[in-house]
């Protein structure tokens, strides 16, 4: 898995609210936190913008729960997030 995190990536804007968001998203139960915690711990401001980096491994886990029905605070934060940056 370690290997496969530091393949490719892909960045993704946050506004301020989808960081704070995300922060709220690594503590809890359901077994995303570590996802979440992957993701935030990454994010960087660059160009006046907050870009996250998010590995393969982590994206693959995002779309996927982007593409199914699921709802929750996580999932829908995933959305939210793809949609801003197709």
């Amino acid at each position: 898995m370690k290997g496969k995190r530091l393949g490719k990536g892909r960045e993704l804007v946050l506004t301020p609210a989808q960081r704070d968001k995300l922060l709220a998203c690594t503590t809890g139960r359901g077994g995303y936190q570590s996802l979440c915690r992957h993701i935030y711990d990454s994010i960087r401001e660059k160009d006046g913008k907050l870009v996250a980096l998010v590995y393969e491994a982590d994206m693959e886990r995002i779309e996927k729960a982007a593409a199914r029905d699921d709802q929750g605070t996580w999932q829908d934060l995933c959305r939210e997030i793809l949609a801003a940056n197709p």
